[in-house]
């Protein structure tokens, strides 16, 4: 059989192994997978499909139904394919959006909130932290009783009017951030986005957080439009709204291109496009949105005074997804007046949720091997505790997920300790640590142990889940444990250009202290040299990991080596692959340094080292990133 009938009679028992043409939603290809969105995935035939005569392995992954086959087979495969079923071409991030509406609504809006927040998490964490210092200056009785820094010092009030200037205005006009990268990733004009985002934090609106204080005197401002009343106010700091008014804006500017003369577009599209946007949010989203507020108030008001301790740790728990959509701002104007009233319970929930999400963040910080969520999770975590969430809650614990529910219940068992010690505000505060000063000094106390409480249960909750593969998809996703001890070098202190230069692809190096090769992780022995020096593994995620033992020990001729597997085994963590004697191999003169390589390195967006020094068999060396 030539090459040509092989590609073609492989393309042709694949389609019809993945349940047909009626069963596939969209196909793609990368360097060596093919990757189909299937309509239901229980159709494919799975062992049919890893006996066809091209095929390496097959794994499913975020609604993907991926099929290896290798690099330069794949694309011959691919043609055939979607010519054989009569399939419509897609891109990769074709198949990744019809993978993302496989998922469920919820994992659909963590999805988009993680997306539309990551590109701004450094301007949330300067802002964030920028907000925690002046709060920390102007926090009365934080250092001198009854007296804030800048009162005790006056030098420093204009230091930290600026800071405040300077903190405050990513948050002021977050609306415009949000809406320039929620309008880019549904597919519309982003600087269309933006200007939506103006609108809405618009100066001649009244700001979203003196609502609740016209609510309580009666002078909201409103528009009289065709017999509509409409309010005009402000979406300083939420969330939900702007995405909501986003969306619109791109379904409405794509229908628009759709039905306007080219020669009107430029000039009609855009105007449209914010016109009809512009009066759906403040007509439609703003009344939704705010009616949903106002039955949320009215909900915990009465878990609080109804259920006492099992309504403050269920309004510690909900608070955070509460937070996520900025819909926690519709309890303002309760807290406003029930302080006017003598005292609000919901300052000391807030702060419990906001330290909470700091917990869980610093714990994340700690188990994560992804060095540059690292880095985010030190600043945003320190800026959760000051009262400032975002940068915590969208960059590091909604994308990990398991944090997120740290932190929900760090947050629900301080909620019902300062319910149980009636923790009352007297006075509007940041929802933080420093939110004590904002309580009576018989209280303070057991503010801070309420917080504290949320603090060491989110870490400790983060903690258990980061162990739990259930929760915790990192544990086994992209991550190559390292198949050698010994000692963990860069690629690029391996005495060979090919590897310095990863030629054959990025990873990492181990030079070995004992003879013996294992499999780092679950998948198909791919490649198997007859030197028995090198050994490939193709994962179950679809990794395809080259492991040479040794600088040009091909050179041997097998000589000091053994193999215990052969070529298409399927193997598990910590099965022995290979075995080699350090001694014999250095004393012939070679180099015993072993590259860890990622031979399809172009298909991810980022390979990163975990670890370099000494390192024990199994313990996690190299990451992939998706792209």
């Amino acid at each position: 059989m030539t090459k040509e009938e092989r590609y073609q009679a492989s393309a042709e028992q694949l389609l019809k192994l993945v349940g047909g043409k009626e069963n596939i939603i969209s196909a793609a290809h990368c360097a060596t997978r093919l990757r189909l969105v299937l309509k239901d995935e229980s159709k494919a035939d799975v062992d049919g499909i890893l006996k066809v005569d091209l095929v390496k392995g097959q794994f499913a992954n975020g609604g993907q139904f991926q099929i290896i086959i290798g690099s330069g087979t794949v694309n011959e495969v691919y043609k055939r394919f979607i010519e054989t079923g009569g399939i419509a071409e897609s891109s990769k991030s074709d198949v990744k959006q019809a993978a993302a509406q496989k998922m469920n609504p919820l994992q659909r809006l963590v999805k988009t909130l993680s997306d539309v927040f990551v590109p701004l998490i450094p301007a949330l964490v300067a802002s964030g932290l920028m907000m925690g210092l002046n709060n920390v200056l102007t926090a009365n009785g934080l250092f001198i009783p009854g007296q804030s820094l800048v009162e005790a010092y006056p030098a420093l009030a204009d230091i930290a009017a600026m800071i405040n200037t300077f903190a405050s205005a990513a948050y002021a006009f977050l609306p415009i951030l949000i809406g320039f990268s929620a309008t880019k990733m549904f597919g519309g004009n982003p600087y269309l986005g933006a200007v939506i985002g103006m609108i809405m934090v618009s100066g001649d609106l009244l700001n979203a957080y003196s609502y609740g204080t016209a609510v309580t005197e009666g002078t909201i401002p409103v528009w009289n439009i065709l017999g509509l009343t409409v309010e005009k106010v402000g979406y300083q700091g939420t969330v939900l709204p702007v995405l909501a008014a986003s969306y619109i804006l791109s379904f409405v500017e794509k229908k628009l291109h759709k039905h306007i003369p080219e020669v009107l577009d430029n000039l009609l599209t855009p105007l449209l496009t914010v016109m009809i946007t512009g009066f759906l949010t403040f007509t439609l989203v703003g009344g939704v949105m705010r009616t949903a507020g106002d039955m949320l108030t009215n909900g915990f008001v009465w878990m609080h005074d109804t259920l006492g301790v099992v309504g403050g740790m269920a309004l510690g728990f909900l608070y955070s997804p509460l937070t996520m959509t900025g819909m926690h701002h519709s309890l303002l104007p309760v807290d406003i007046q029930m302080v006017a009233a003598g005292g609000s319970f919901l300052l000391a929930i807030a702060s419990c949720n906001n330290v909470a999400q700091g917990g869980a963040t610093i714990c994340a910080m700690l188990r994560t091997k992804d060095k540059k969520l690292k880095s985010v999770a030190a600043t945003s975590g320190v800026s959760a505790m000051l009262g400032i969430t975002e940068p915590a809650m969208f960059g590091v614990n909604l994308k990990l997920k398991y944090p997120f529910y740290g932190a929900m219940i760090g947050s629900a068992l301080g909620g019902g300790y300062v319910t149980l010690m009636n923790v009352l505000n007297t006075a509007p505060g940041t929802a933080g640590v420093v939110g004590f000063v904002c309580v009576p000094a018989s209280s303070m106390l057991h503010f801070l142990i309420g917080t504290a409480i949320s603090i060491v249960a989110g870490f400790v909750f983060t903690y258990l889940m980061s162990n739990m593969k259930r929760f915790n998809k990192e544990l086994e996703k992209n991550v190559i444990g390292s198949p050698l001890t010994g000692t963990a070098i860069a690629m690029k202190e391996v005495p060979d250009d090919t590897f310095a230069a990863e030629v054959l692809g990025k990873g990492m190096a181990v030079v070995p202290t004992e003879g013996k090769v294992v499999a780092p992780c679950e998948g198909e022995i791919s490649t198997l040299f007859e030197t028995k020096h090198a050994v490939g593994i193709t994962t179950k995620d679809g990794v395809e990991l080259l492991i040479h033992v040794g600088v040009n020990t091909v050179e041997l001729g097998g000589k000091y080596y053994e193999t215990h597997v052969a070529q298409g085994d399927k193997v598990k963590p910590g099965q022995l692959l290979l075995t080699f004697d350090i001694e014999k191999i250095q004393a012939a003169g070679y180099n015993i340094s072993t590259p860890v390589i990622i031979a399809n390195t172009d298909d991810y967006q980022n390979v990163i080292g975990l670890k370099t020094g000494n390192i024990k068999c199994m313990e996690p060396l190299v990451k992939v990133e998706e792209a």
